[in-house]
């Protein structure tokens, strides 16, 4: 059987109880391939909103998408506040720059209804600056019953979690979503800048101690491991881009605290508001 044929076979079934959920800001020039890559297979989009000013709403509610506005507080929450708005029981969690191919959609079909599974994880494969990537991201379990998944905030960053009395009843998958994860320079150096203002944010909401050494490490284990460990290297100057721009991500944030903290001594009562409208984009 072709290819083509097991697509339009895929097509001509009915949309499977999951609701889409997935999270914005400002994302008007790269939503569209979102939504358009789960609207005519699933039965909901839900999208949590933070103020977005760009059309991200309108595009979003022109696919059919429930919009809800939600004030951003961490990658974890806004998560969690999409999967509570879901109606189904399954939840597919995507973000903006993602989408769903066929060959994932027609494997979900095939398997979505299994007996006793609770949770599908999902590799996402890296589109960078103009070409697929050699780079994975782990596999989450971005499809799942949402009575079982719950997202742990890890700091900066947040990571889905199925409760550990059901890990047993996971499977993985064979295809990824694919993640546009930049697609220019300038892209990549603007969301350095928004993470690091972020993360700083939080090391000062958490009072741990911004220490520049520690930190440092950090940027350095970080590029490491996505050269070696996630393969970056075979990706040539994209790949070392990548990684440079994981080390420049924490000497930013290191210097960040000490924007806040001066920050702090000038708008004792706003700071906040203020650092996370201006620097942090939110």
């Amino acid at each position: 059987m072709s290819a083509a044929t097991t697509d339009e076979r895929a097509d001509e079934r009915e949309t499977l109880p999951i609701s889409v959920c997935i999270t914005t800001k400002d994302n008007a020039d790269i939503i569209r391939r979102c939504l358009e890559s789960v609207q005519d297979w699933t039965d909901e989009i839900v999208v949590v909103d933070s103020d977005s000013q760009d059309g991200t709403i309108e595009i979003c509610e022109e696919y059919g998408a429930d919009v809800y506005q939600h004030e951003f507080k961490g990658f974890g929450d806004i998560k969690t506040k999409s999967i509570e708005h879901a109606s189904n029981d399954w939840v597919l969690i995507l973000d903006s720059d993602e989408e769903v191919p066929p060959a994932l959609r027609r494997e979900i079909f095939d398997v979505f209804g299994s007996p006793g599974i609770v949770g599908f994880y999902i590799r996402k494969r890296e589109h960078i600056l103009g070409a697929w990537s050699h780079q994975y991201h782990v596999k989450q379990p971005v499809l799942a019953n949402r009575r079982v998944l719950y997202y742990q905030q890890e700091h900066l960053w947040e990571r889905p979690t199925i409760s550990d009395e059901y890990a047993e009843r996971t499977r993985d998958l064979k295809h990824a979503i694919n993640n546009y994860t930049v697609e220019r320079v300038s892209e990549r150096e603007a969301k350095m800048m928004q993470y690091s203002a972020l993360e700083a944010f939080q090391i000062v909401e958490l009072n741990k101690p911004g220490n520049p050494a520690v930190l440092l490490a950090k940027g350095i284990a970080a590029a490491l491991y996505r050269l070696v460990i996630g393969r970056a290297a075979l990706d040539g100057y994209r790949g070392f881009y990548m990684a440079f721009t994981d080390i420049n991500h924490y000497v930013s944030t290191y210097a960040k605290i000490k924007d806040i903290e001066r920050l702090r001594k000038r708008r004792p009562k706003d700071w906040k508001e203020i650092w996370l409208e201006e620097e942090c984009g939110r």
